[in-house]
């Protein structure tokens, strides 16, 4: 880990326990938790926290956090999340979360073990964030997709669906290879300022842009079908008729709240699935018929496409 002296001891049991720094909660991480970790301190005013692994157990902690603002990104797994005891935010693969707040805040922050687990969490200090050109965030307060942020305790909590560029990021961010530290840091800090820019874009969208809430409740149940049944045979017609839209609202509206079209966010996430098989063991042959694709060559090639390397090469660099 990158991480700043004295900020984490390794406990007995093999787990972290985290105090004392800038950035993170200050809390106790399971052993199984602490192994698929990776913490990279960015000159002090940025760090990534990066999950990869498939722990055994679930966790759940509370902590108490410094003031700071947070993007994270979830490749695969689920988790729920609250602050000072507010509202629990729901997440899974596919979304992304910001939080923010000016003073220390505790929070609560649960993910389920026993599937694969790909996170990435980026954090800003006050002054970093404004260095990075963001600016205070409490005005977006209300723009979420989830929204459990509590104004009046100053602290923001919001969850949304990733853009594909986001995702792409966080999975350029897992694979950093870099062993050269100051080429690492370089190469993580333009990839923080990356998803900034990305992440403030996609929850700033204009009024215009939004859909009526009875239309996210279709629109969000579509993505949910695709999220929970990507390997079905979906087309435009079939998942319109599923939620009770017509086409066009469909395509329009699931843009805006996915950041990409339908079948795009279909591809992304059939291929973070056939990520998650290939890392645990399973053959490139398998893995693609599995997930959805009908086709071992197109899946090759979307494969290569958004990994930056061929399934057997990319599963193969995870295994050594």
């Amino acid at each position: 880990m990158d991480l700043e002296n004295g900020s984490v001891q390794r406990a007995s049991d093999g787990g972290l326990r985290v105090s004392g720094h800038r950035l993170l909660p200050s809390l106790s991480i399971p052993a199984d938790w602490s192994r698929m970790l990776r913490v990279h301190d960015l000159l002090g005013d940025i760090t990534i926290s990066c999950w990869h692994g498939q722990p055994s157990a679930d966790l759940d902690v509370e902590a108490n956090g410094p003031a700071m603002f947070c993007i994270g990104i979830f490749l695969a797994g689920e988790a729920r999340m609250a602050l000072d005891g507010g509202p629990m935010l729901t997440v899974s693969s596919g979304m992304a979360v910001i939080q923010t707040a000016n003073r220390p805040a505790v929070g609560r922050f649960a993910m389920k073990g026993g599937t694969p687990i790909r996170l990435v969490d980026i954090r800003f200090t006050p002054q970093g964030l404004l260095h990075a050109g963001g600016r205070p965030l409490m005005a977006l307060q209300g723009q979420f997709l989830q929204d459990c942020s509590l104004p009046l305790a100053n602290t923001l909590l919001g969850g949304f669906p990733a853009p594909a560029a986001l995702l792409r990021v966080a999975t350029d961010i897992l694979a950093c290879e870099y062993e050269d530290e100051a080429i690492r840091g370089l190469y993580l800090r333009a990839k923080a300022l990356e998803a900034l820019a990305l992440a403030l874009s996609t929850v700033s969208q204009p009024a215009e842009t939004r859909v009526v809430s009875r239309e996210r409740r279709q629109l969000m149940a579509a993505r949910s079908l695709l999220d929970a049944r990507y390997a079905e045979d979906w087309t435009l017609d079939r998942l319109a008729r599923a939620v009770g839209l017509n086409e066009k609202k469909l395509q329009a509206g699931f843009r805006v709240i996915a950041g990409r079209s339908v079948h795009g966010h279909l591809r992304d996430v059939r291929l973070a699935a056939a990520a998650a098989m290939l890392a645990g063991g399973a053959s490139v042959t398998e893995t693609a018929y599995a997930v959805g694709f009908s086709s071992l060559s197109h899946f090759s090639k979307a494969f290569r496409e958004t990994m930056g390397a061929a399934p057997r090469e990319w599963a193969e660099a995870r295994r050594s």
